[in-house]
């Protein structure tokens, strides 16, 4: 069993525990993902490993998404970087040439929800820091998908 599917087995656990505050856990697992989760899978035509990368790649989201909702209201910032840290990777994954025109897609589709994210959690902070920080995720957002050519719209 290589590192990722070690990984996979480990978050795999958590969910079936199926205990949402028993956040600490999760934070150590999403903590220790595997970097080659974050570059492009073997190009096997192994179906297997494709399905294998792409559950793993949902797996991890959906861990950033709880911790951030874990903290939301006690810790917003630390709440915020677990919106803005898959926002991120995403953008890296879908700039990689060697990731495939699928796993682009699939990013690209993540990134406008994960975007629509991190505008709402901003409108509903009350600080006046938030307001800006909207703003300029807006700035960046459109910026970045300018630099795609538009490849949002090829997928």
């Amino acid at each position: 069993m290589d590192d990722l599917q070690l990984w996979i087995a480990t978050i795999k656990t958590w969910y079936r525990e199926d205990n949402p505050h028993n956040i600490e856990p999760l934070i150590a697992i999403i903590s220790a993902t595997p970097a080659r989760l974050f570059t492009a899978p073997d190009l096997n035509p192994n179906k297997q490993n494709n399905h294998n990368y792409e559950e793993a790649l949902a797996y991890w989201l959906d861990g950033c998404q709880k911790i951030s909702q874990f903290h939301r209201q006690q810790q917003p910032e630390l709440a915020f970087t677990y919106i803005q840290l898959p926002y991120a990777k995403l953008q890296a994954l879908i700039c990689d040439p060697q990731q495939g025109a699928t796993t682009k897609r699939w990013g690209l589709k993540k990134l406008d929800s994960i975007i629509v994210k991190l505008l709402e959690f901003c409108q509903y902070q009350q600080p006046q820091h938030w307001q800006q920080q909207r703003r300029d995720l807006i700035d960046l957002h459109v910026i970045f998908m300018a630099a795609q050519q538009h490849l949002n719209l090829r997928y």
